[in-house]
């Protein structure tokens, strides 16, 4: 029944997340993507295994259909996802009628193929037995063929024969009668001709490129000290805070310096002045929000919803997680696993969760 719910439900939406296995998903690129029934959608239809969240869709539907609780349909979602995983552990498909079918390659990843992907590569097979034959007709011809030359060709070599003995015999005649005196004297020339090109072979050095080899100097350490650069940001920012710092320092003794040469009378005006100040009721000053700081958010997941977003904010800090709940950006509110403000930490931390613990994160800068 849940297979028929997932079809139901691809009719009219373009993502249906199975909890805790995968989601079915329509290409972006398709231009079926808006319409409104299945059959339209079959041939942009895939499985992503990375999608396993939660997100209520196939739940509610179930609930809508059965009259059921919340716990009955979640189980019922669980004992689908067993029979496909048991299929697939004796190496044997999962077929959904009408449908497709569920299929796991060597390496053990789930894999969906719909019904119109087997349709097209039926075709292609059953053309390939008419090419045999022709193929074998053909070899049958150039057999017979190959038999009528041998027997030509065996009937001409004894003419042939005569031919080459007759004419074999009038040239040993006519090299007797001829003198071979002018080719004597270019075999004596040709010596000093040899030692002229042996004494020429040599290999010429080619010219180094200078400028080539004067750029790959320069260029790899400024390369290597703008990547140093890039990955220590954090430490290179904190030394021109320092820098910045010690310069207000000397700026702010210089100032005092000039106060203490003053002249009396000058010292004095500026006690007077501090006196009015004291007289006078101070003037609240306005505090300036602080503008906060940009980390390296972690984002597990976004939604348009926001009612989804905090379900899933409170149930990855029920798992231990540092969540947060980023404001809209496009209509969008993001949950994040954790945030860090040095970048290093962020990487290391999505490392971990997307190659050890296997769930789908991006970093974002925010």
């Amino acid at each position: 029944m849940i297979a028929t719910y997932i079809q139901e439900l691809l009719a009219t939406n373009n993502r249906v997340i199975v909890p805790n296995y995968g989601a079915f998903l329509v290409r972006a690129t398709s231009k079926s993507k808006d319409a409104n029934t299945l059959e339209e959608k079959l041939k942009d239809i895939y499985f992503s295994p990375f999608l396993k969240f939660n997100d209520e869709l196939l739940e509610k539907h179930i609930i809508k259909k059965e009259n059921i609780t919340k716990e009955q349909a979640a189980q019922k979602i669980t004992e689908f996802i067993d029979t496909v995983m048991k299929e697939l552990e004796q190496e044997k498909p999962y077929t959904i009628e009408g449908f497709g079918e569920f299929v796991a390659d060597k390496q053990g990843k789930v894999q969906f193929n719909t019904v119109e992907a087997k349709e097209v590569e039926t075709p292609k097979e059953t053309k390939k037995p008419a090419a045999k034959t022709t193929t074998t007709t053909k070899k049958a011809t150039v057999a017979k063929e190959t038999k009528a030359v041998k027997k030509a060709k065996i009937e001409e070599k004894p003419k042939a024969e005569e031919t080459t003995k007759t004419a074999s015999q009038a040239v040993k005649k006519e090299t007797k009668l001829e003198e071979f005196k002018p080719e004597k004297k270019e075999e004596e020339k040709a010596p000093p001709t040899q030692t002229k090109s042996i004494y020429n072979y040599k290999k010429e050095k080619k010219p180094i490129n200078k400028g080539l080899v004067w750029s790959i100097a320069i260029g790899v350490p400024l390369a290597a000290v703008f990547v140093w650069a890039l990955l220590n940001f954090s430490t290179i920012k904190k030394v021109f805070d320092k820098d910045k710092a010690k310069t207000e320092k000397v700026a702010q003794t210089k100032k005092t310096t000039k106060k203490k040469t003053a002249t009396k009378p000058e010292a004095k005006q500026e006690a007077k002045k501090q006196e009015t100040e004291k007289a006078e009721p101070k003037k609240t000053e306005v505090k300036k929000p602080e503008v906060p700081q940009k980390k390296y958010y972690i984002i597990a997941g976004s939604f348009k919803n926001e009612k989804y977003a905090i379900s899933y904010l409170n149930k990855l800090k029920a798992e231990g997680y540092n969540a947060e709940k980023l404001e809209q950006r496009n209509g969008m509110s993001a949950v994040s696993f954790n945030s860090f403000a040095d970048k290093r930490k962020a990487i290391a931390e999505y490392k971990f969760l997307a190659q050890e613990k296997g769930l789908q994160a991006w970093i974002l800068y925010y």
